[in-house]
This record gives structure tokens, sequence and C-alpha cells, in this order.
């Protein structure tokens, strides 16, 4: 899955010299965290909501907010980006790695195309195990051994069921696998019981 698959597309910018107040506005408004800062058409940042917050003054009078605090002055320079061709795992690894919520997202000529997000990325995930989608849930711990996922997707097909959605993850476990699978099918009592004798051990199955 690439980057452009995930990010919003044409996002909402401001310039370096956009006040803290109109930022503020338009994140309210777009249900934005982050906004890209664009000046003469080239990315000069990247602007976040917490960024913004920080305007925020405490003192014997009570709290102001200095609104007029120009977003140069609070924006992040020259901002970490992913292309809109890359992996989406190279932007879920720049989010983790920087500890940042958004990234702006360019095309082959530097020219800001998009923003992808934490949110977008855990959207993808809940794609990734078929939340949305009807069916069952099961949840398994396999071998990590070569063949085991191809047995048992053998099997899933022998029962005439289709696939909606395949997750592995580490187990904590020596030479073992968590794996979870969406099927679109309710009734899967025969093919629990299939995998079981197959060698599979299925830990948990859920109806959605």
């Amino acid at each position: 899955m690439y980057v452009s698959n995930r990010m919003t597309e044409s996002p909402e910018t401001v310039t370096p010299n956009t006040t803290a107040r109109t930022t503020l506005d338009i994140m309210h408004q777009k249900g934005y965290s982050n906004i890209p800062v664009v000046e003469n058409g080239v990315l000069a940042g990247i602007i976040a909501k917490e960024d913004i917050i920080t305007q925020y003054f405490c003192g014997e009078q009570g709290c102001s907010f200095l609104e007029d605090t120009l977003v140069k002055d609070l924006m992040t320079v020259h901002s970490v980006t992913v292309r809109k061709n890359d992996y989406l795992e190279k932007a879920v690894f720049l989010l983790k790695e920087k500890d940042i919520s958004a990234l702006p997202v360019l095309d082959t000529d530097d020219k800001l195309v998009g923003i992808i997000t934490r949110t977008d990325i855990f959207d993808a995930f809940a794609d990734t195990l078929g939340v949305d989608n009807d069916g069952t849930r099961i949840y398994m711990l396999i071998p990590d051994f070569v063949g085991q996922i191809a047995k048992i997707v053998n099997i899933v097909k022998h029962h005439g069921i289709s696939i909606d959605a395949i997750s592995v993850f580490d187990s904590k476990l020596v030479h073992a696998k968590q794996m979870v699978m969406k099927v679109n099918a309710k009734d899967t009592d025969a093919l629990v019981m299939e995998l079981k004798h197959a060698g599979i051990d299925v830990r948990d199955v859920g109806h959605y």
C-alpha cells in the first residue's frame, strides 16, 4: 500500500505570515490537528495545534490568547516528509521514529500533494484487520515455519470461504507468531475444527 492510498489530498494550507488565530480557526472548521505551511508554492514547514496552544498566556489578569502571533514563529521548519509513492510502512516508521503526528506528502517535483496522519495509519490498520467487514475473526498462534500460512489458506479454500484480511504479529514466543484472519462467513465451526485437526492453535473465534 502506498502513502497516496491513505493521505488527505490537496490539504488546506497556511502561509508563514498567517496569524495563530486564523490558523486555529481553520483547524476547528476542518477538523485538522496539523496544517502544512506553504510559501510561494513551496513547503516551508508544518504547524500543529499544540504549537498554537502555547500562545495562551496566563497571568494575574487571567488567561489570554496571543492571537496575532504569526505561523512562522511557531511552525516546525524543515519538517519530515514522505513521497506519495512511498510505501505506507515508511510513513509509519517516520511517525513513530520522530514522534510526530503528521507528515506532509510531496510528489516527485517536491510539490505538496497531501498530508498523512496517525489517524490515517490507524484507519489503514483497521482495514487490514477487516474491522468494518461482517464475518468471523479467527485468532491463532502459528509456528514460525515455512508453509504455515499456505496451509491455513488451503484449508479455508477447501471450505469455500473467502478471506477478507490476514494480519501476522510477533507473539513474544520463540518460533511462534500471532495470526488474525477475518473470513467472510458466520458459520465457521467446521473450518475451525479442521484448523485444529491440522495442528493450528486456534485461540479465539469472534463473530462481527
